[in-house]
Parts: structure tokens; C-alpha cells; sequence
């Protein structure tokens, strides 16, 4: 097999390289044990400083990076340097605070003292999406590196060139050999690597289906896991006197990344009274949109990163038209040649409809009517998937009642949802297992080792 960069204008491979063989795989795997087996007795002072290092290499090359990101996924050029930023943040942020949230904790309870402390478990196994190529893979690794862990993570098959860099960065920042390492495998290789003694936790960001596959071989290995799969964010619209500026931030958080974002707003639940004219104004706002050159700060709209992704959403939109959606704007597959599917909006769409119940990776908006609170509260809970919510509207109670009762991780009020390594990023039903970033990801993989006296 070939891991190959396709063109999403042209479908020619930009650039490629071959996948490992099973020998190369298990040397990569062995040297990574044997990395840990030194790593894991550094000093938080010394993992940090390689952190400060890596963080000045990439912040030196935030253009070159960003421009791999909009080559090999044609992510716009001003969101592709948001990609290396926020990446950047992380490894800020663990670098300063990874020795404080793994600090021993002392006590003393039922005549005893206690203590906690937090070692590090070996060899983590990650496979990472393509969809934000550069955090999606340091998020995962850096705070498991930072606890004194060692990573063999597996990007996705598209996007070799970041992966591969991503690798050169850490050896740029001289850190030692297997600490991180890239994997150019297929994917039937996976059960391999999870069922490798030398492997001792699994985390995984895809969709349900890849997430049932590796939670099975895990479970099979009695190896720990944590998965990040599908989402189906709701942006909740509420009585307003604010439409204009609620609408902007319905385009950012629907068509940020042109929609290939796991927590982007994907399904609009808007009270009755507002509903044409939220409909209206966003149907308005999408046919504004400019397409063409990612590279241009003004463009809004750009291929898809892969063809399949074209062919899925445009059954789920018609197969919802079907159903009895009501068309708004649907450009549907541009007439000039790439992997474009142009803004779509969909009113009317209930429960059943297929881009009420399942995630929509790509530019569509789902918008659906609800003719009270107790509705909207039902509406967004009436789904397998959960990730986070943003409530928009004039009535602060009305706005905290939503809130504390719907089945969700994280909500935003008035504000467009989106991660920081400070906050924990995670999720509910099938969305989620486990938490990533801030204290809860770093502890994740670790020992909780109890030492009394």
C-alpha cells in the first residue's frame, strides 16, 4: 500500500510513500518500549524544555505548516494557521502545567497517610483523523508525552506529508528517538499493533464504526481506551433582537473548516417565533459565500478533503429532501472540477431525517422548529450523538435552563463552541469514552498508584 496526497482539484497524488511492512512496524513498536524505558525516568524540567523547543520550531514555521495543511486537505490558508496555532497553545500549555497536574497528592484519612502519585504506562497507540492534521495529532500526544509516555500514533492515510513532519518537528526539537513516531500503515494492521505486548493504551478519534472495531480489539487485548467518535452538535436560536450578529455566528460555527469539524454546529433548533427569519438570513449569508483559492484570505468556500465525503453528503441531503426537507440553498457539486459541495441549508428536518440523527461532515445546515423550550430541550436530546451546544438568544434563564438540562459535556452561551487544553474536551452517548486535554487527559494515562503509611 501507498499513502498518497490526492489533489481535491485535480485527483492527482502529490506526493506519496510506501506503508510499512509488518518487520519494519514491530522494530518501530520495540524501539518506542525501549524509549519509554529511558523517557519515563526524565525530569518534568527536561520533557519541558523539549516542549519549549518544539513550541519555538513550530512556531518559527507556522506558514510552511499551514501550507501543508491547505496542499493535502485544501483547508483554507487562514484556518490552516489556525490549526498550527491552537496546536501550538497545546503544547504551551502542557509544557507549563504537566508537572503541577501530575504533582503528588498527600492526606491523611482513617489514621493513615496516603499518597497518590502518577507514573507513567508505556507505549500509547493513536489513531488520529485527517480533518485538523496537526492538533489532532499533537493534542493526543503532547500531555502523553509530557507524563512520560512514549507514542506511535497512525494519521490518516491522506495526509502523509503532515504526518511526516510532524515526526521531523520532534526530532528538530531534539528529543530522543521513539518518544514519538509516525506509523505509515493500512489499517489491517491495527489489531496487530493493539494486540503488541508493548502497547498499553488505545486512543482513537474516527467514526462509530472504526470506534465499535478498535474498542473490540482492545477489549479483547484488556487493553485501556479512549475514543473520540462521531458528533452532532445543536446551535440553539431563542427569541433575539440580535438576529444579524446570531447569523454570523452560525456561518463560523457550521461552515469553520467548511463543516469537516467534529464539533461544529450541525443541527439548528430554533424557536418558532424566530424560525423564518433565522431560515431567511442564513439562506441570505450562504449565497454570499465566494469560492475558489484557499490561499485567499476573502474565500469561503473549497473543496471537500475527500471525494467519498461529496458522494455521503449529498445522499444524506437528498435522501432528507426526500423525506420532506425543505430546500433553501443548495448548490449541490460545483460545475468546475474538485471535490466541491457547496453551502447547503435544509429546513423542516424532524427526528428520522438523516441529518437530524447522524453527523454531517461537510457544509450542510440542518434547521429544525421547535414551539417551546421543553421542545427544544427534547429536540437536542433526542440523539445517540453528543458533543457540546451553543445557546443563542435574549433571555439569560431561559438560556441557563437549556443548559442544565440537556445531555451534553460542554455548553457555550452566546458564543460559538470551540476547545482549550484548559477545559476538558469529551462527550456523552456514542459520541465518547473517556476525556481529552486538561487534567483529566494527562491522568488518563497514567498509573494512580496509592503508596500508604
Amino acid at each position: 500500500m501507498k499513502f498518497c496526497s490526492v489533489s481535491p482539484l485535480s485527483w492527482e497524488c502529490l506526493f506519496q510513500i510506501n506503508s510499512l511492512t509488518l518487520d519494519e512496524l514491530n522494530n518501530k513498536i520495540s524501539k518506542s518500549h525501549k524509549a519509554f524505558s529511558d523517557w519515563k525516568n526524565t525530569t518534568f524540567e527536561y520533557r519541558r524544555g523539549l516542549m519549549y523547543k518544539l513550541w519555538d520550531v513550530m512556531q518559527a514555521n507556522i506558514d510552511e505548516l499551514a501550507r501543508l495543511d491547505t496542499i493535502e486537505m485544501w483547508m483554507l490558508y487562514r484556518d490552516a494557521k489556525g490549526d498550527v496555532t491552537k496546536s501550538i497553545g497545546n503544547v504551551r500549555y502542557f509544557a507549563e502545567k504537566g508537572e503541577s497536574l501530575l504533582q503528588p497528592k498527600s492526606f491523611e484519612e482513617d489514621g493513615l497517610k496516603w499518597q497518590i502519585i502518577y507514573e507513567p504506562l508505556g507505549v500509547i497507540f493513536s489513531i488520529i483523523p485527517w480533518n485538523y492534521p496537526f492538533n489532532q495529532a499533537l493534542r493526543s500526544s503532547i500531555p502523553n508525552i509530557m507524563a512520560g509516555n512514549t507514542v506511535v500514533l497512525k494519521h490518516a492515510s491522506n495526509v502523509p506529508q503532515v504526518a511526516q513532519k510532524i515526526e521531523e518537528l520532534f526530532r528538530l526539537a531534539w528529543f530522543p528517538e521513539g518518544v514519538y513516531t509516525n506509523l505509515f500503515i493500512d489499517h489491517r494492521y491495527t489489531e496487530t499493533i493493539i494486540s503488541n505486548d508493548n502497547i498499553r493504551w488505545v486512543n482513537i478519534t474516527w467514526s462509530e464504526d472504526a470506534g465499535r472495531l478498535i474498542w473490540s480489539f482492545a477489549g479483547r487485548y484488556l487493553k485501556p481506551s479512549i475514543l473520540e467518535l462521531w458528533g452532532n452538535d445543536a446551535f440553539v436560536v431563542l427569541e433575539t433582537s440580535n438576529i444579524d450578529k446570531i447569523i454570523d455566528s452560525a456561518i463560523k460555527g457550521r461552515f469553520s473548516n467548511h463543516g469537516q469539524k467534529c464539533n461544529s454546529s450541525k443541527r439548528f433548533i430554533v424557536i418558532e417565533s424566530m424560525y423564518e427569519e433565522f431560515c431567511n438570513k442564513l439562506t441570505t449569508a450562504i449565497e454570499k459565500m465566494i469560492i475558489w483559492d484557499p490561499f485567499d484570505e476573502n474565500v469561503d468556500i473549497w473543496p471537500l478533503a475527500k471525494e467519498s465525503a461529496v458522494v455521503y453528503i449529498d445522499k444524506q441531503v437528498q435522501d432528507d429532501i426526500n423525506a420532506g426537507a425543505r430546500l433553501l440553498v443548495w448548490w449541490k457539486k460545483a460545475s468546475i472540477d474538485g471535490n466541491y459541495y457547496l453551502p447547503t441549508a435544509l429546513a423542516d428536518i424532524i427526528p428520522g431525517m438523516r441529518t437530524f440523527d447522524e453527523e454531517t461532515f461537510g457544509p450542510v445546515a440542518a434547521i429544525s422548529k421547535a414551539q417551546s423550550i421543553e421542545e427544544i430541550i427534547s429536540l437536542i436530546n433526542n440523539s445517540r450523538f453528543w458533543l457540546w451546544c451553543s445557546i443563542f438568544g435574549d433571555n439569560e434563564n431561559d438560556k441557563l435552563l437549556i443548559a442544565k438540562k440537556i445531555e451534553v459535556s460542554n455548553v457555550f452561551i452566546d458564543k460559538v463552541v470551540t476547545s482549550y487544553a484548559f477545559l476538558p474536551y469529551g462527550w456523552i452517548k456514542n459520541t465518547w469514552y473517556g476525556k481529552e486535554l486538561w487534567e483529566a487527559w494527562i491522568k488518563s494515562f497514567t498509573n494512580s498508584k496509592i503508596i500508604t503509611r
